[in-house]
């Protein structure tokens, strides 16, 4: 059985960023998501003021 720190709902642009972000902490996480497969329609439909500023 493998071992995990923290378990995520959702695997969403920010469930999936999370998950990334605390694998390189050294956290081991469990991402669960509801629908299987891919969507037809984007989660995160635009990006829009701040965020666009830090990917420039």
């Amino acid at each position: 059985m493998k071992h995990t720190d923290v378990i995520i709902v959702g695997a969403g642009p920010t469930g999936l960023l999370l998950a990334a972000e605390l694998r390189l902490a050294g956290v081991r996480p469990l991402v669960l998501e509801r629908q299987p497969g891919r969507r037809d329609t984007p989660k995160a439909g635009g990006l829009g003021g701040q965020i666009l500023e830090l990917l420039r």
